[in-house]
């Protein structure tokens, strides 16, 4: 079955009901869990060695930190429970999540063609073409015939070639742009994860009913995902990570734009065609409209 494969959320509860049925384990074995070694110590505790589980490092890179940041478009998954997580102080009814029909009904001849930079990132032949591009790879992280969210990380995840395969049908993008691709998808569904959970714990806190959540997720997938955060290990990382995610107090205001789609726009507006200073495209990512509300998730933006 697929919610019994390797790196499934089934499979780590095997392995939590183990480690509490107290089955011997030797101090520091090592076990594999999902195609990556797991260290289990005297008490049966999973010590933390998969880097999902792990917070990033707090820098910024050009491929994927567009998804990590707040965005002026305030979009949702749920009228109610969203725009409670989002803004829960506005009055205000949000349009839906983002879903690109137009991209998906496209067919091969239809398909726009992507340019990339010599990291394999996309920066034209529009801006338009590649925030089209972001905002439909967030789609797919949102679909669980491609992205099941019943898996712990993403490298356990057996759909990269369909998902590659797919997005070739909607654009024409060199194979160097894989990498960016299924790491675009992969921000995506840990974000959309992220944004499930919380629901999921106003829900509870509240006293609701989960029938948004099974609106959105499939019956068996919701249950693994709630079987997966109650666990302890799990629980324990999730507070450590918040603390971490607290000191991040100065984000980008780009939205869904990428810094290699700003690095190229700075490049082609400066006379000699120059790669542009890291300082330049720090101030330039960090522009905020005074007339705009941007949504600050942790700290207080830091003067330019």
């Amino acid at each position: 079955m697929r919610f019994c494969s390797p790196g499934s959320l089934s499979a780590y509860r095997n392995l939590r009901k183990k480690q509490v049925q107290n089955i011997e384990h030797p101090n520091n074995d090592e076990v594999e869990y999902g195609g990556q070694p797991m260290s289990i110590n005297a008490s049966g505790m999973v010590l933390e060695r998969e880097a999902e589980n792990e917070v990033q490092p707090m820098i910024e890179t050009d491929n994927v930190a567009h998804e990590r940041e707040s965005e002026t478009i305030i979009e949702g998954s749920s009228e109610d429970l969203l725009s409670l997580y989002y803004c829960p102080n506005m009055i205000k009814k949000h349009r839906g999540p983002t879903k690109k029909t137009d991209i998906h009904a496209r067919t091969l001849e239809e398909r726009t063609p992507i340019i990339l930079n010599c990291y394999g990132q996309p920066i034209g032949p529009t801006r338009k073409d590649v925030k089209d591009l972001s905002r439909f790879l967030g789609t797919i992280a949102r679909t669980t015939e491609f992205a099941p969210l019943n898996y712990v990380n993403w490298p356990s995840v057996p759909t990269h070639d369909q998902i590659w395969e797919y997005v070739l049908e909607k654009f024409m993008i060199p194979p160097e742009g894989r990498s960016w691709v299924l790491e675009t998808v992969n921000l995506s569904w840990r974000g959309y994860k992220s944004k499930l959970k919380k629901m999921y714990l106003e829900a509870v806190e509240k006293g609701s009913n989960l029938d948004e959540l099974y609106e959105l997720v499939p019956e068996d997938e919701l249950k693994d995902l709630i079987s997966y955060w109650n666990t302890s290990p799990v629980k324990e990382q999730s507070k450590k990570n918040k603390r971490n995610r607290e000191k991040l107090d100065d984000m980008h205001t780009m939205g869904p734009s990428s810094y290699a789609a700003l690095r190229h726009k700075l490049k082609q507006e400066d006379p000699n065609k120059q790669e542009p200073s890291k300082a330049k495209v720090y101030r330039e990512s960090r522009i905020r409209n005074p007339k705009k509300h941007i949504k600050q998730v942790m700290g207080t933006p830091k003067p330019i």
